[in-house]
Order: structure tokens, then C-alpha cells, then sequence
């Protein structure tokens, strides 16, 4: 009888994995907001400059509480939605895209490019208007992010005072003027000039992400009219704070009201702000918002060894069962990179031939070169749903010009003649 014992399989170090990364960085994230409410209280340091923004002026110790309650929860939640979605791309097949020394200076050019939106601006309004909102938006994240951390820093350590705050002040109304105009111009182009590419492709979504960025910003000009205009009605000189260009001159149209209703409106047009952003950390990761994350980071992993538009090898289709190419598979046919590039929307493979299980085939019989030329039929398989249910879309249409126009049927696979003839292939019912 053997004693020998089978060698154990050794296994390597355990890696980080990308959706595990985006769950690190949002408990993270909402940790830091967690303690920034909770240490000042224990702290007690406060600016003794006259020159100075006082933190959660005017607002009640209620509201604080509830606002250091939500803000970690909805962080915390929004890192989880962008892991499902990190998870959903991991189920495509491995894809080499590992960042070397030899591309490393390429893949930062090009993740500056998707940044900076270089190609948005070869389109002269809709780039400037992007940006607008784009770079508006991130500085007022940064003004907020400085005023948080001033706040947790000891009166010898604090910076927002005197000219800087002033300075502070400046930027922060210019960065919120440029956002809200940038705002009202996508309004404009997408619900009154509508122009054809934007009105073909507007969902209800796209007005809810607008509505939802301009009360941003103009609760945000609100609450600072009526904190100027309140703590001038407390007795306090605020004349340092013509450096903030809109809110200034905005106050002064409401100084004849009383105190108390100036405190009352400002603590209304703060929780404004506050749940508008809240709305915003909830659309954040289920809408198309999130491509403020993934363009950047997939013109980071664009793969340009093949030439634009090549296609990888396949196989021998003689060879091969062609069950392997039915959309029911194709997702793990697919590498994570271009599920990653192309969440909505693939389109599989064509190919020469028939399978039975493809589940959607169309044969084009007047349109098409292989015919043309007595090579045989073509059939293609198209998928157009990478949820994980992958739940198939039920019909689609092939139009032809000059020739048969037939509707697929995806339960049955059965050919419907259709009235229109027209040289695209357009989703028909769902």
C-alpha cells in the first residue's frame, strides 16, 4: 500500500479583482465622508478670520446628521451598481490589454484624449457645449472637496480665508456659471433646435439626467443668494463677498425680506441642492452618465495592434459546428474589453451558412454579392442584448434595396413579408 500523498495544487496569489476595486473605492469613499461629519464635532476647530465660508452656516445639527447619514450610503451603493456592471464584463473571454512600457505613453495620450473629449470637439457646438458641463462640474466637485478639507484642518492649518477665499469664491461662481449655461444649451439642442442625429436618439432618460444637472446648479446659486443675503441681514459685513460675481449680485435683489425668512429659504434651497445631488449619485452608475468613467477608460484599452476595423480570425466554418455561433454564447465569445466598449449594443459575427440554433438568421436572396455572384446565401447572426438575462430581442427587420424584404421571427425563425423596402436593418418590435 502506498503512503505517498498526492502533491497538493499550489495556488497563486490571490488577485484583486476590477469589480472588487470599484466596491474598495466607494467604502472608501464613503467612509472619509462618514468621519469628516463625525471628527469636527470633536475637534472644535472653526477659522477665526472675518474672511471666511463657515461650514453648514445656518443649518440646523438635524440636517448635518441626515446629510453624514445618505451621502456614505448612497457612495457605498453607487460603488456596488458600478461592480455588477464590472462583473457583467468579466464574463466576456480574456483578452490581453495589459499596459507594458512599450504602450504605456500611447494609452495615457490616449486616456487624456477621451478626458479632454477630443473627438466630441471636432464637432464645434457639441464639444464646447460638453465641456462646458464636463469641466464646470468638476470644478465644483473640486470647490466642494476644498471646503470639506479645510473644514477638517486646525486654525493654523486653514487656508480658505482672506484673499484665497475670495479667490476661492471667484472660481467657484465661474465654474457654476459656466455648468448651468453649458445645462440650458443642451436643453436648447436636444428639446427645441433638435437636430436630427439628437432627436432620432432622445429617451426620457436624457431628460431626467438634464433636469437633474440644472437644479444642481441653480439650487446652488440659490442657496448661496440666500446665505449672503441672510447673514447681511444678521447684522455681518459680507462685502468681501462681491468676489462671488453671481451670488452677490443675486442676494442684493432679495435684502429687503426678514431674517427669518432668509434663514428659512436658505435651509429650503440647500436640502434643494443636497437632494438634487443625491438624485445625481443615483443615476450616476444606471444611466448613460456613467460614460464619464468608461469612454475614458476605453480609449485607455483600445487595442491597436490590428489595423482600425480588422477582423480577429475565425475559424474554419467547414470545420465547425456553427451551434457555437448562436447568440445564446456569444457573450462569452466576446472579450471583456469589448463588452466593455460596447455595453448596449454587438453585433455578432457574419458568416456563410445555416445553423439551427442561431437565434436570429436572416437570409438576404436579392441583395446581396454572394448571391450576385452564384456564390450561395448568407445568413448572419445578430445579437443586441448583453444583459445578463440575455433575454432575446423577439423581431427583427432586413430591408434590401431593390430586393425581398423579410421580418425574422426569433422564436420561430419564420420569414413575414414586409411592405417597405429600404436599405437599412432597423429594430422593429420588441
Amino acid at each position: 500500500m502506498s503512503t505517498n500523498a498526492a502533491p497538493a495544487t499550489e495556488k497563486g496569489p490571490k488577485r484583486l479583482r476590477p469589480y472588487q476595486l470599484s466596491i474598495a473605492i466607494g467604502i472608501g469613499m464613503g467612509t472619509f465622508t462618514l468621519l469628516s461629519g463625525i471628527v469636527p464635532n470633536f475637534t472644535g476647530w472653526h477659522s477665526t478670520s472675518d474672511i471666511h465660508r463657515e461650514v453648514f452656516g445656518g443649518i440646523p445639527s438635524a440636517l448635518k446628521v441626515a446629510f453624514y447619514t445618505v451621502m456614505p450610503v448612497m457612495l457605498v451603493w453607487g460603488s456596488f451598481r458600478f461592480a455588477d456592471r464590472i462583473r457583467n464584463w468579466e464574463r466576456g473571454a480574456p483578452d490581453r490589454r495589459r499596459t507594458t512600457a512599450k504602450n504605456a505613453k500611447r494609452r495615457l495620450a490616449d486616456y487624456r484624449a477621451g478626458v479632454y473629449m477630443r473627438t466630441l470637439l471636432r464637432d464645434g457646438a457639441a464639444g464646447l457645449m460638453h465641456s462646458m458641463i464636463y469641466f464646470g462640474f468638476l470644478v465644483l466637485l473640486g470647490v466642494t472637496t476644498t471646503l470639506e478639507i479645510d473644514h477638517q484642518l486646525p486654525e493654523s492649518l486653514k487656508f480658505l480665508h482672506g484673499g484665497v477665499y475670495q479667490s476661492y469664491a471667484f472660481i467657484g461662481d465661474l465654474g457654476g456659471l459656466v455648468f448651468t449655461v453649458g445645462v440650458l444649451w443642451a436643453i436648447v439642442r436636444r428639446y427645441i433646435q433638435q437636430p436630427y442625429r439628437i432627436r432620432i436618439k432622445t429617451k426620457a432618460e436624457h431628460g431626467i439626467i438634464l433636469g437633474i444637472l440644472l437644479g444642481l446648479g441653480l439650487s446652488g446659486f440659490a442657496a448661496e443668494m440666500f446665505r449672503i443675503a441672510a447673514s447681511t441681514a444678521a447684522g455681518k459685513d459680507m462685502g468681501f463677498e462681491v468676489w462671488s460675481f453671481v451670488g452677490y449680485p443675486l442676494a442684493q435683489t432679495v435684502d429687503g425680506l426678514s431674517l427669518g425668512a432668509l434663514e428659512n429659504w436658505h435651509q429650503a434651497m440647500w436640502i434643494t441642492h443636497v437632494l438634487t445631488f443625491i438624485a445625481f449619485l443615483a443615476i450616476l452608475p444606471i444611466t448613460m452618465l456613467r460614460h464619464i468613467f468608461t469612454s475614458p477608460l476605453n480609449m485607455y484599452l483600445r487595442d491597436r495592434d490590428r489595423p482600425k476595423g480588422a477582423m480577429k480570425p475565425m475559424p474554419n466554418l467547414m470545420e465547425t459546428e456553427l451551434e457555437t455561433f448562436g447568440a445564446a454564447t456569444m457573450y462569452g465569445k466576446r472579450s471583456w474589453s469589448r463588452a466593455a466598449s460596447s455595453p448596449q449594443v454587438f453585433t455578432a459575427p457574419t458568416f456563410i451558412g445555416r445553423g439551427p440554433s442561431t437565434s436570429v438568421r436572416m437570409r438576404a436572396t436579392s441583395c446581396t454579392p454572394a448571391v450576385s455572384t452564384g456564390q450561395g446565401h448568407l445568413s448572419i447572426t445578430v445579437a443586441s442584448y448583453t444583459s445578463p438575462t440575455m433575454a432575446p430581442p423577439r423581431r427583427r427587420t432586413a430591408c434590401c434595396p431593390g430586393g425581398t424584404t423579410t421580418t425574422q421571427d426569433m422564436a420561430t425563425s419564420t420569414a413575414v413579408p414586409s411592405p417597405t423596402s429600404h436599405a437599412v436593418l432597423r429594430r422593429s418590435s420588441w
